[in-house]
């Protein structure tokens, strides 16, 4: 498991991972939000995804608000069936409060998608010609804290539960480079298919859904971090 290391000194009780910084001012959401910290469930249950908004300080990352309301800006739906699970299964919940578009929360540092330039065929100008000093801002005011935030979750549900579980909310766009896909879930995993079987029986009761297993997406080749770094 990657560590990560606060370069800050600032704490508060609610957000003990928080650093008040430049780019998020003091009247604007933290990184995340936990609901239902004390629930009693061996689920954790996260959503990397879950809000479309952008700092002020970034002035709407000079790209139209219609983007903003598209799957590039975050994972439409997602958080209100995060919000969902976690009332229903009494588990703790992590959301991210920025876009994807800010900085993605299940890139890689590195991976060009971290802070793309380029979304879905969109330009982002206001991810373009970004100095070292920039990128590493949005880094240690979201990215950080969020994922410093996601480990203390995994430990502290690690003391209380034997083999707890970490499961990760998404949603994905039906058309995807003129791709028509036909699933209505998709259930990724990499090792752990005894858990992922179960799920995809249990869906495919419905039998009026497309149930995809590692589909649309891959978990056994991901390029997402989130998962790799904390399950």
């Amino acid at each position: 498991m990657n560590e990560f290391i606060f370069p800050f000194t600032f704490q508060n009780k609610r957000y003990p991972y928080l650093q008040i910084g430049l780019m998020i001012n003091s009247s604007e959401p933290p990184p995340y939000d936990v609901l239902n910290e004390d629930g009693d469930a061996s689920i954790l249950i996260t959503c990397d995804h879950a809000d479309n908004r952008i700092p002020e300080s970034l002035m709407g990352l000079s790209i139209s608000d219609d983007l903003l309301e598209q799957h590039i800006a975050y994972d439409i739906g997602a958080k209100q069936v995060a919000i969902m699970l976690s009332e229903k299964f009494s588990a703790p919940l992590l959301m991210a409060n920025y876009s994807r578009l800010v900085v993605d929360l299940n890139r890689h540092p590195g991976d060009p998608g971290l802070i793309p330039e380029v979304s879905d065929g969109h330009e982002i100008r206001g991810n373009q010609g970004l100095t070292f000093e920039q990128r590493q801002q949005r880094m240690d005011e979201i990215f950080t804290p969020y994922h410093n935030r996601h480990k203390a979750l995994v430990d502290e549900l690690v003391k209380r539960h034997t083999a707890p579980i970490v499961f990760s909310v998404h949603s994905f766009t039906p058309v995807m480079q003129d791709f028509q896909r036909p699933w209505h879930y998709g259930v990724l995993w990499d090792q752990c298919h005894e858990l992922a079987e179960k799920l995809v029986v249990s869906l495919r009761e419905n039998e009026s859904l497309c149930v995809g297993e590692n589909q649309p997406y891959n978990a056994t080749e991901p390029r997402g971090y989130s998962m790799n770094v904390h399950a």
